[in-house]
């Protein structure tokens, strides 16, 4: 049975096309999951922040720079 070149170069480019795209997917699922963590992080340390600014010496000293 005889291949055709372009056949064989078809089918390589649709296999790296599928590689790429799975990379990509990978790569953006890692990312957003990332992201979530970041986002509970921050949400933590303003939550922290808000309870130090409830302490009135704390809220003081915040408000004179000092």
């Amino acid at each position: 049975m005889k291949v055709n070149h372009y056949t064989v170069l078809a089918i390589v480019s649709i296999l790296l096309t599928i590689v790429g795209l799975s990379w990509l997917s990978y790569t953006i699922v890692d990312q957003q999951q990332q992201i979530i963590k970041l986002e509970q992080k921050l949400q933590h340390e303003q939550l922290k922040y808000k309870m130090l600014y409830r302490d009135p010496i704390v809220r003081e000293a915040i408000e004179s720079g000092g």
